[in-house]
This record gives structure tokens, C-alpha cells and sequence, in this order.
């Protein structure tokens, strides 16, 4: 249900924006190495993503959960903040992949 969801979401991302956002790329006067090598400029220039983030999270719970001097309900506070983190950064990665291929979609014509 939701990769059929995400498929949809996509289309209508693209056909938006191929509409309203990159009409010139749609003229014949432009040529598809253009759009290649607009979208290489573009990934070069673009920040690295950062590693996963869970071995990080995983191991801030475990010392926690180790320490003599931490009380259980304050184990349960931290925990649950370093999983809505986790959950935060997983969204925020599949959001950069989904704009990833939608701009590359667009400017390379795949």
C-alpha cells in the first residue's frame, strides 16, 4: 500500500513539476547533455549524506542503560527521545532519496 502510494505521490510530484518549474527543459532547443551535465553540477555541489545514525543511538542506550546511577523512569524518557530521533532520521533520509530521484528523473530524462 505504500510503495503504491509513494509511486502515485511521486507521478504527480513529477508532472507538477516538469509543468511548472522546468518548461525550458522541455523545448527542442535543449539537449539532453545539458540536462546531464546540469544535474552532475548539481551533485557535486550538493552536501554528503551523513552515515546511519542507529549504531550511534544503539550505543547512547546501552551506556545508559548501564549506568548504576540512572533512574528507570528517566531511562525511559531518554530512550523514547533517542527513538523518536531515529524515526526523525529515517524519514528525513527516504525524503532526501525520494527528491533525489525526482530531480534526477527530471533533468536526466530517466
Amino acid at each position: 500500500m505504500k510503495a503504491n502510494f509513494i509511486r502515485i505521490f511521486f507521478k504527480d510530484a513529477y508532472d507538477w513539476y516538469t509543468a511548472k518549474l522546468l518548461k525550458g527543459y522541455n523545448s527542442p532547443a535543449t539537449k539532453p547533455r545539458k540536462k546531464r551535465n546540469k544535474f552532475a553540477s548539481l551533485k557535486r555541489k550538493a552536501p554528503k549524506i551523513p552515515e546511519f545514525t542507529c549504531p550511534q543511538i544503539d550505543q547512547i542506550i546501552d551506556e545508559l542503560s548501564s549506568d548504576p546511577h540512572m533512574k528507570a523512569n528517566k531511562y525511559r524518557k531518554i530512550k523514547n527521545k533517542m527513538e523518536k530521533l531515529r524515526t526523525q532520521n529515517e524519514l528525513l533520509r527516504e525524503s532526501g532519496i525520494y527528491w533525489y530521484e525526482i530531480s534526477k528523473g527530471l533533468l536526466t530524462g530517466k
